[in-house]
């Protein structure tokens, strides 16, 4: 369909006013049924309103823009939360009112191609429109709305981070791009359904049903998709929490296992100077950030404080105390001894952290159950800022032997470590782990958490997925964390993953849905070469009936042509047989020869025609003199115009020196028709017969033979008709002027054999021209035909002009004198009685007395006893036929130059060669031509004769 048609069907279609309804109602139903599936609010993964938009824009053009404006603007309101008038001023209503426009831009952007460049989709031929439509009317066009909409919402609406832009924008651009590819073949394969044709409603059916198929498939696949996805994230997250779990419990377990190996290294060393422990410590925590120190506190009675201040005194080099005074008169001292680092933990040295009662209480759990014991949270005072830690006590003992008597062990001291409380949950917790929970951890018995990757106290709930709380024991202190799922970070997780097969989804629908349009593109190709062959064959019908009526009327003149000159043969030849007037006989003879000659020519033309349209027609290259062929149509028609009392006139132009190349009969056929139609359709004035030279190259000569008469003339709306083969230029013609309407048909197609035309020109009632023109090339025989230039013939065509004589004197004098044929001897093979007693009589009229036999082999057996000069064979014979016959007599060496002039009714080029082929020296045709028999019999005596005198 063109688009002017197509915006015609666009024209009616606007006129219906429900449709535009519909069409409005339709963007804000689809859109509150899609919105059910999205997957983020106001971001709908197959947005069929923005094909609705398309449509609409399509069929009404800018009248549907405030349409798509209203429902975009309506729907996008729908959405929001207690909605009241004075939200129509609100930044809101500007955040839908930009949508709206996005919307509608986008609609008129997309009809607007498709109005004034691609047309219909579904009543396109072309595939490239197609594609064209696919890649830019279907997926760029919808940039515009995605665009427009996703920089409204991440400028007015605080759940659209503009981090989120990017994806946001690709998620509302394939939406949209779905939207147009589904909603806009679907909708318009609707329009004008029930006044399609049946193949044009197949063809309809198979893109509703596709697109309707193919819409189901991506919500039941995406639906599918989202599900899988909510569900491997919901495991993801349980998964993860219990990592963290396990990793808190492996850095809990790892500092404890780190205590114990210093408590190991200190019950085996006790008296371990200073540098022999800080080897150990830097050895053992270098590989962990956890620990902020580790001591050796040993358990003293207060009595044994002196004792222990001087040991510490000589260890460090100055006077060094004990401090912290005991929490009861009773208590032992555990005091610092070794600690290291000691650049920042200096300080601590001598302290007895048994005068802590936050300490004491876990040194006594220590010692009552000897396990490591961990302190409540403290924050270090040796920090700069606010550090979170814990120390962890580990018994020490002193190493002994276990005897049967003295099986409880010896406390001596502790192994101290002060532990970063952030460090251990940091090492726990991953990075991306934290990106995905919110974390808090709680001691027990307080509100206030210690460590958390939050700045509130309270997470915002809008804001978290899943909630998770879990304890843990740290040496006989209870932790609790609290794992709070980001939604924002797994629904963007959730996109990402979603993205890849979004797009895969969108790619499949594009392939699919050009497929589709691809394949219908097809359809109403073959439905359109449909319509064509079956107007052609309609056309091709109507010229097959005027073909047979020109046949039927043609059979029907031919019939007549036919059977007046066979009246007159069959009506003379009985008049003939009655009567015994001699005189009389010779004038109905007469009229016979006339009738005959006539009722040949017709035959002749149907079997040329009949060549033409087998395309067997071919032409004989003899030499040949124009000027006799010339003279000899003037003489032949001169009596006829002499009794219509016609001027007839001869100009030849052409040079009297030179002869030419080509088949002689053909051209004079074709000048004797053409002269034949003059004289027959001239009642008065004149015909003239002029031979001109148009051009010389290349050896060859273009010849231009005019025939101009003064007869009634042509129509011109009738001059086309002229050369069809069966027709005349008037029906009366055949009626008025008798004729077969093959003769012009016939000269056309030899004159384009001889690489030339025959042109008509005609006024009617005011005389026609008919110029026949061919190529002849100049005969080499002629000793002059190799000198010839332009100039020289050019010269030549100058005398032959101003010559008087006017090739008179080239009419040849056909010899007369009988005395050269009666020694010849003549064999005859021919099987019919009557052309047997005809060939016996031109025979004898010639002076011969020819021996008759009856086939092929008697002419071979008189051979073996008599010689001959000549044979004239018949080729259709019983026993032994004509060509078989030759070839038998070729192969007797005696008989190789022996004359055999084929006689016979096989006149069609195929017969002539075979008759060539098989050894016939000449092709002669029935009926019998008595001069070209007489011709060929005189060439035969010369030869005779010339042997005669040579052996003489």
């Amino acid at each position: 369909m063109t688009n002017a048609s197509s915006l015609k069907d666009t024209y009616l279609l606007a006129k219906i006013w429900p449709l535009y309804l519909t069409l409005f109602a339709s963007y804000i139903i689809c859109g509150y049924l899609l919105s059910s599936i999205s997957f983020q609010s106001q971001i709908i993964y197959i947005w069929l309103p923005a094909g609705i938009a398309l449509v609409g824009c399509y069929l009404w053009w800018w009248r549907f823009f405030p349409a798509v404006f209203l429902a975009s603007y309506i729907f996008n309101f729908s959405f929001t939360l207690n909605f009241d008038s004075t939200m129509l001023f609100s930044t809101a209503s500007i955040q839908n009112s930009i949508i709206a426009c996005g919307a509608g831009l986008q609609a008129m952007a997309g009809s607007a191609l498709l109005r004034n460049w691609l047309g219909n989709p579904i009543s396109q031929w072309q595939n490239k429109n197609t594609i064209y439509f696919i890649v830019i009317v279907g997926i760029l066009i919808n940039l515009i709305s995605a665009t427009i909409g996703v920089s409204s919402l991440t400028a007015f609406n605080p759940q659209y981070a503009v981090e989120d832009f990017q994806l946001n924008l690709i998620f509302w651009w394939l939406g949209d791009s779905l939207g147009v590819l589904l909603a806009l073949p679907f909708i318009l394969s609707l329009l004008n359904f029930r006044h399609l044709k049946t193949e044009q409603r197949k063809a309809r059916w198979i893109i509703l049903s596709s697109v309707s198929a193919l819409f189901i498939i991506i919500i039941l696949l995406t639906k599918f998709f989202i599900s899988s996805s909510n569900f491997n994230t919901d495991e993801l997250v349980i998964k993860e929490v219990k990592v963290i779990e396990n990793g808190i419990y492996r850095q809990i377990s790892s500092s404890i296992q780190q205590l114990s190996l210093l408590a190991e290294f200190i019950q085996h060393n006790p008296n371990a100077n200073r540098e022999q422990f800080h080897t150990f410590v830097h050895n053992l925590t270098r590989s962990s950030n956890t620990l902020k120190a580790m001591s050796w506190n040993p358990l003293i009675k207060q009595a044994d404080k002196e004792k222990h201040e001087s040991e510490l005194t000589k260890l460090y080099g100055k006077k060094t105390t004990i401090r912290g005074k005991p929490l009861a008169i009773n208590d032992d001292m555990i005091y610092v001894r070794l600690i290291s680092p000691e650049m920042d933990n200096g300080k601590a040295i001598g302290f007895n952290v048994y005068s802590n009662p936050s300490r004491k209480k876990s040194l006594d759990s220590t010692m009552v159950n000897y396990q490591p014991q961990a302190t409540p949270i403290i924050q270090l005072v040796q920090s700069s800022k606010e550090e979170p830690a814990f120390l962890l006590f580990f018994p020490v003992f002193e190493q002994t032997m276990p005897t049967k008597n003295n099986a409880k062990k010896q406390l001596i001291g502790f192994a101290t470590g002060v532990f970063l409380a952030e460090k251990i949950i940091a090492n726990a917790i991953s990075a991306s782990q934290q990106k995905l929970f919110h974390f808090q951890l709680y001691e027990q018995n307080k509100k206030a958490w210690f460590i958390s990757n939050t700045e509130n106290s309270h997470v915002n709930s809008k804001d978290i997925n899943q909630h998770f709380s879990h304890s843990f024991n740290v040496a006989g202190q209870t932790w609790y964390i609290h794992l709070f799922a980001k939604k924002s970070y797994l629904s963007q997780q959730k996109h990402q993953g979603f993205l890849q097969f979004y797009l895969l989804l969108v790619v499949i629908a594009t392939i699919i849905v050009a497929s589709l349009l691809l394949m219908h593109n097809r359809q109403l190709q073959l439905n359109n070469e449909v319509d064509q062959r079956t107007k052609s064959l309609q056309k091709a019908m109507q010229e097959a009936n005027y073909a047979n009526k020109a046949k039927s009327q043609f059979l029907a003149n031919m019939s007549h042509e036919i059977r007046t000159p066979m009246n007159s043969v069959i009506g003379f030849a009985q008049l003939a047989k009655v009567s015994n007037d001699m005189a009389e006989i010779k004038s109905y003879l007469q009229h016979i020869d006339i009738s005959s000659g006539l009722l040949l020519h017709i035959v002749n033309n149907i079997l040329d025609i009949s060549k033409i349209e087998s395309e067997k027609i071919y032409l004989t290259n003899e030499a040949f003199d124009m000027h006799l062929l010339l003279r000899r149509i003037y003489s032949s028609l001169e009596v006829e115009a002499n009794n219509k009392k016609l001027t007839w006139r001869l100009r030849d132009s052409l040079p009297s020196a030179v002869t030419f190349l080509g088949d002689q009969a053909r051209i004079e056929q074709i000048l004797m028709n053409l002269c034949g139609n003059a004289m027959k359709f001239t009642q008065s004035g004149s015909v003239s017969l002029t031979a001109d030279v148009l051009e010389v190259a290349d050896n060859k000569v273009h010849l231009s033979i005019k025939v101009k008469d003064t007869g009634i003339g042509i129509a011109e709306e009738r001059i086309d008709k002229l050369f069809k083969p069966f027709t005349q230029a008037d029906d009366s013609t055949s009626r008025n002027f008798g004729g077969t309407g093959l003769g012009l048909t016939i000269a056309k197609e030899l004159s384009h054999l001889m690489a030339g035309d025959i042109s008509v020109e005609s006024k009617l009632g005011a005389g026609t021209s008919f110029i026949f023109t061919c190529w002849l090339p100049l005969t080499s025989t002629n000793p002059k035909a190799e000198e010839y230039s332009h100039d020289t013939f050019e010269q030549l065509v100058r005398e032959n002009e101003q010559s008087p004589l006017n090739n008179a004197a080239l009419v040849t004098k056909v010899a007369s004198d009988h005395d050269e044929l009666t020694a010849l001897k003549v064999l005859v093979a021919e099987d019919n009685r009557i052309n047997q007693k005809l060939i016996k009589i031109i025979l004898a009229k010639l002076g011969i007395d020819a021996v008759i036999v009856e086939n092929g082999q008697l002419a071979i057996d008189y051979l073996k006893t008599e010689p001959v000069d000549v044979i004239l064979m018949d080729c259709q014979m019983p026993v032994l036929d004509g060509y078989q016959a030759t070839e038998k007599i070729r192969a007797m060496p005696e008989y190789a130059d022996l004359p055999i002039f084929a006689l016979t009714a096989d006149v069609d080029t195929r017969s002539k060669d075979k008759a060539l082929a098989v050894g016939f020296t000449k092709h002669l045709a029935k009926p019998i031509n008595i001069e070209q028999l007489t011709a060929c019999l005189l060439e035969v005596s010369k030869t005779v004769l010339a042997k005669y005198n040579n052996f003489k």
